[in-house]
């Protein structure tokens, strides 16, 4: 075996160890979208939450589209809501004795890329925060959608890494 034979089959081997790992990165990637837009992430460990009270804004949707943001309330939020409405109902029969009541402080929650139907918003929307603290990202196709894209586009490449690798150890023998 040459000097120059040598040194091919081990850039092939290189070259097809960094794709299997690039390619197996973006691959964990997507199959971690898929998870979140699915509802399994909550296999995963992350928080899972089921959003009533829906009001998406959004008038333009047509039936079966996704809407990029909408606004719900956990069943904690809620109770607290209603709560607080009370308490500001309750204070308004006592506006002539003690004076104007602060308004109610009211907790909503943002959630993203929410199913729709074109008319009415839903009642509820399971969504996943994949951060504490972050954003929700609504169970929809649209998610699973963006997430199979990473997903395939990993495959490729590390399927190609592979064949590359195993090439270039029949050619080193």
């Amino acid at each position: 075996m040459s000097v120059s034979a040598a040194g091919r089959s081990g850039g092939g081997r290189l070259k097809g160890v960094s794709l299997v790992v690039g390619g197996a990165v973006l691959s964990v990637l997507g199959l971690f979208v898929v998870a979140t837009g699915t509802g399994l992430s909550g296999l995963l460990g992350m928080r899972v939450e089921t959003f009533g009270r829906i009001d998406c804004q959004d008038t333009r949707t047509k039936k079966g589209q996704t809407v990029w943001h909408c606004f719900g309330e956990t069943p904690a939020q809620q109770r607290a809501n209603e709560a607080e409405r009370k308490r500001a109902a309750d204070a308004a029969w006592r506006v002539h004795v003690d004076g104007t009541p602060e308004s109610a402080r009211i907790g909503r929650t943002r959630i993203l890329f929410a199913d729709h139907d074109g008319r009415n918003d839903p009642g509820t929307i399971t969504a996943t925060q994949v951060f504490d603290g972050g954003r929700w990202f609504a169970h929809s196709s649209t998610v699973v959608g963006y997430g199979m894209i990473p997903l395939l586009l990993g495959a490729g490449p590390a399927a190609w890494g592979g064949y590359r690798m195993r090439g270039a150890g029949r050619r080193g023998r």
